[in-house]
């Protein structure tokens, strides 16, 4: 797992997770992500996406676009490893 950000957008908190792995590992993530932003920010998330390092958008100081992930979430473009949704 190399990276895990949230996105809170109107009523639904997306997780996204970085990670360099199978299908597989990533369906053990669902839960830890879910757990673990539960627990250290009271929050539930509605949706949880892992993709492939380097899959989210960076600008040139090579932060995370935060909000050009979700546009991308929301137009089905990022092409995850999976997708869980918790609602």
């Amino acid at each position: 797992m190399e990276n895990i950000g949230a996105l809170p957008q109107k009523h639904m908190l997306c997780s996204h997770v970085e990670l360099e792995g199978s299908e597989q590992e990533s369906l053990n993530l669902v839960a830890l992500v879910t757990n673990m932003v539960l627990e250290e920010h009271y929050l539930i998330v509605g949706a949880i996406v892992v993709v492939h390092p380097g899959v989210i958008p960076i600008n040139s100081r090579g932060e995370k676009q935060k909000g050009r992930l979700w546009d991308c979430f929301l137009a089905n473009q990022l092409d995850p490893i999976y997708m869980a949704y918790n609602m």
